[in-house]
């Protein structure tokens, strides 16, 4: 099948489930739930935006900073103008088309900074492995400082399985004899399944990661990222709880509320481009673990999503704008 039209059906697809993500998150609203949700986005604080929007321009801005970290080793050094407005259009890209992002981030940098895009391409691997690394330690994070509440989850995830299964112990049973059977059959042909398509994509992708974690050694400016990758993720959190506070019937959410959005948000960000249904729907889920009503944790999650979404769509285009504007008059 010709890769034209294998992209093409990816991004239907990828449309699909968007679309698909979005109605799961919105078929289960009455009328009186879209009452409260006009009512609770009308009373909104929207003095509370103008954070937001500079906690996301900084956390823009702190990563094309890093970005320049990981190229140093390299002898690359592009202007910070450049970088930013390199990420800046490739978030926007990828709020489109998925992947294209960091292509296009390469290729601007390539274009305007005469630097070969070869040589770009394992630094957005090793700056998405420090981001993946980031992301797990945050899922830690979540589970030891609310470790109750995350087990209360998990035996109410098995109690309605065991529902469904109209038993109280079968279904359990099921799950670990699948377990116990699918580790005997990955060690009798581990050779086997080693050779599979995926499963070798799978470790070129750990691989990747490993090999992106490992640069760490060769950066100069070692402090430099670590302080830009807290400073970025600070960010990110503060985004999300102020977000809490816009809202009269969220304002008394805590910390850790805030690291369960932003972790298990992340993760929808990553499923589909620019988190489009995914991230609203998993923050929905997440929010209503802390006693919010349906309706408010539908508004809240949209809120959180919309805001550092319209920053991407605004700066990417002024980016746009900016960045032949900005090198005609560097090279004059």
């Amino acid at each position: 099948m010709p890769k034209k039209i294998i992209n093409i059906v990816t991004y239907l697809l990828t449309l699909g489930l968007c679309a698909f993500l979005i109605w799961l998150s919105v078929k289960d609203l009455n009328g009186d739930d879209i009452a409260k949700i006009k009512a609770a986005v009308g009373k909104a604080n929207y003095l509370l935006l103008v954070p937001i929007l500079i906690m996301g321009f900084v956390s823009h801005w702190s990563r094309a900073v890093r970005w320049k970290y990981l190229m140093e080793p390299l002898d690359l050094f592009p202007s910070t103008a450049n970088t930013l407005f390199a990420v800046m259009i490739g978030y926007l890209a990828n709020l489109a088309f998925p992947r294209l992002g960091e292509v296009l981030k390469c290729t601007i940098l390539s274009k305007y900074e005469k630097i070969p895009a070869d040589k770009l391409v394992g630094t957005i691997i090793a700056e998405r492995a420090f981001d993946m690394l980031c992301l797990l330690i945050l899922f830690v994070l979540t589970f030891v400082v609310q470790i109750d509440l995350a087990w209360e989850y998990m035996q109410s995830l098995i109690q309605r399985f065991q529902q469904k299964e109209g038993s109280s112990g079968n279904g359990g049973t099921i799950i670990l004899a699948v377990i116990v059977l699918l580790i005997v059959l990955a060690v009798l042909f581990r050779k086997k399944i080693g050779g599979l398509a995926f499963v070798v994509k799978i470790k070129q992708v750990f691989a990747n990661i490993l090999s992106g974690i490992l640069s760490f050694k060769n950066m100069k400016n070692k402090k430099g990222f670590v302080f830009h990758t807290i400073l970025i993720w600070s960010m990110y959190m503060g985004m999300i709880m102020i977000g809490f506070y816009s809202i009269e019937e969220t304002s008394m959410l805590t910390y850790k509320t805030g690291f369960s959005v932003l972790s298990f948000g992340s993760v929808g960000m990553i499923v589909t481009p620019g988190g489009i249904g995914a991230y609203t729907l998993l923050v929905e889920e997440i929010v209503s673990l802390y006693g919010i009503e349906k309706a408010i944790s539908v508004a809240i999650s949209w809120i959180i999503w919309l805001v550092p979404t319209f920053i991407i769509l605004v700066g990417g285009a002024i980016s746009l704008l900016l960045l032949p504007i900005y090198n005609k008059k560097r090279d004059a």
